[in-house]
């Protein structure tokens, strides 16, 4: 089976990961990563390598933060 981001990955989701950093899949399959670019404390802009299961975790923090700001303002998703 053959595996293409640019084919596999919606228009939204690649949007996203260009937002947070372009970030795109790493040539190693097996490493189950993505590579970008984000701002240290310092200012600096670095090479920045998340992987399947800190994406999850990612993404799980971005609906808790949602879930809460849809309860202060008193709504529901």
């Amino acid at each position: 089976m053959s595996f293409e981001f640019d084919r596999d990955i919606s228009e939204s989701a690649k949007a996203w990961m260009k937002l947070l950093g372009n970030f795109g899949p790493t040539v190693r399959a097996e490493s189950r990563e993505i590579k970008g670019v984000t701002v240290d404390e310092c200012g600096d802009h670095v090479k920045t390598y998340y992987d399947s299961g800190e994406l999850r975790e990612l993404a799980k923090a971005c609906i808790e933060v949602a879930d809460w700001l849809d309860r202060r303002a008193g709504t529901t998703p």
